[in-house]
């Protein structure tokens, strides 16, 4: 590769990483207006909808007091909730877990008297929150910047690894329609930022509540992982990963068109680049207040892709790529599993499924949050049935791919 090419590679990644951020930066500008939060104010209203459903209890009206209840936890209590997770998890734990016995007590008619004696316990769980609150930690930013790293090297390496291959192809066969794939893939960089800017205008002019919109988002990016998980596993095995390759480069050097060359490298950079905008978009509705630091995982990200694709489209450097499509693969489907977590929760909280509070063994919070673990046996079972189908896909996987193994000394000694 020539000089100019290797500083078009970065020139790409740079690009890539100022329009992401640009973005990012003025998407946390429009759905957060006042970094702070006050505390004693969110307080205040909490308890006067605790008083308020709990009036409208004991009228009959429970209706309005389920309604009440779910004010009370997503209009001012999630407002808290980020600065008192990291500086309390298990106390914040432990008050969602009492807000939504609240709200699994109304839908079942407890008795007035059992739901009076829960609000105390929450009161006084309030009383202590102001107390807990203190300067911020780094737990929460932590977290936010390893997902958003995750997100974009994921993706990244991915297309960095498609692209090495097909211009190993092309320069093996056809030198001069490695120019017309640079193009393709370069016209991708925008037409990604596109995509992501479209769903920005979309989801502001959606006529839903931020709470739903996030849960459709999460659920939408659960579905996009699981299909990136599932055809990353077909191609596990390194001969059939560069198959794929190869079948796709040949398909567009039979044509000796450049055009169809180009849009191979289009395609391949704005499949990630979709992707990429879809999950990120998803995030950033989930890590309120703490956009800066998906920019920070975006920052990360890009420099370490820079640095690789230099190696590997630069100077030839090769990856061990069954160990990373392995990795990349668990990566994902733990994502997955804990984004669903989180989905069905906020619509069991948004009244949209049941809720049916139960204990979880003691765990460490900051790894049960890791894993979008929630005390409903709703969100157990949905994350418990999307793990066995991935272990059944691993097995299935497995089998296959030491069938594969078996297969090859065999087709040699045939002389195939």
């Amino acid at each position: 590769m020539t000089i100019g090419r290797r500083w078009l590679v970065l020139g790409m990644l740079v690009g890539l990483v100022l329009s992401f951020t640009s973005v990012v930066a003025a998407s946390a500008a429009r759905t957060t207006a006042d970094p702070t939060v006050a505390v004693q104010q969110e307080l205040d209203a909490i308890r006067q909808l605790m008083q308020q459903s709990q009036e409208a209890y004991r009228r009959g009206d429970h209706q309005q007091a389920l309604q009440l209840a779910r004010q009370a936890y997503l209009d001012h209590f999630e407002l808290i909730e980020i600065p008192l997770r990291v500086a309390d998890p298990n106390f914040t734990f432990a008050m969602e877990v009492k807000f939504a016995r609240w709200r699994q007590l109304i839908q079942e008619n407890a008795a007035p008297e059992e739901i009076a004696r829960l609000l105390f316990d929450i009161d006084q769980g309030l009383v202590d929150v102001e107390r807990v609150v203190g300067t911020p930690g780094h737990a929460a930013p932590l977290f936010v910047s390893v997902a958003s790293f995750s997100v974009l090297f994921r993706e990244g390496i991915e297309a960095i690894l498609v692209i090495a291959a097909l211009l190993g192809y092309l320069r093996t066969h056809q030198p001069s329609l490695r120019r017309p794939l640079w193009i393709g893939a370069a016209l991708a960089i925008p037409a990604s930022i596109a995509t992501w800017l479209v769903l920005v205008v979309l989801l502001d002019v959606v006529p839903v509540g931020r709470e739903l919109l996030e849960s459709v988002m999460s659920l939408i990016a659960v579905v996009l992982m699981i299909s990136i998980s599932l055809w990353l596993l077909r191609r596990i095995d390194t001969r059939r990963w560069m198959e794929f390759l190869r079948a796709h480069a040949w398909e567009a050097v039979a044509t000796g068109n450049a055009s169809a060359v180009a849009l191979l490298g289009f395609t391949t950079i704005y499949r990630e680049g979709a992707e990429t905008a879809v999950l990120y978009q998803s995030l950033v509705l989930m890590a309120r207040r703490l956009e800066l630091w998906v920019v920070v995982g975006i920052v990360a990200a890009a420099l370490a892709l820079a640095a690789l694709a230099w190696g590997v489209i630069g100077l030839g450097a090769r990856l061990p790529l069954r160990l990373f499509l392995s990795l990349a693969i668990i990566v994902i489907m733990v994502l997955s599993i804990a984004v669903l977590g989180h989905a069905v929760w906020e619509l069991q909280m948004l009244g949209y499924l049941p809720v049916t509070v139960v204990a979880l063994p003691p765990m460490n919070r900051g790894l049960s949050d890791l894993l979008g673990l929630h005390p409903t046996r709703e969100t157990l079972l949905a994350q418990g049935a999307l793990l066995l189908a991935y272990l059944v896909a691993w097995g299935y996987a497995f089998r296959t791919w030491q069938r594969s193994t078996a297969a090859r000394p065999m087709a040699r000694l045939s002389g195939r």
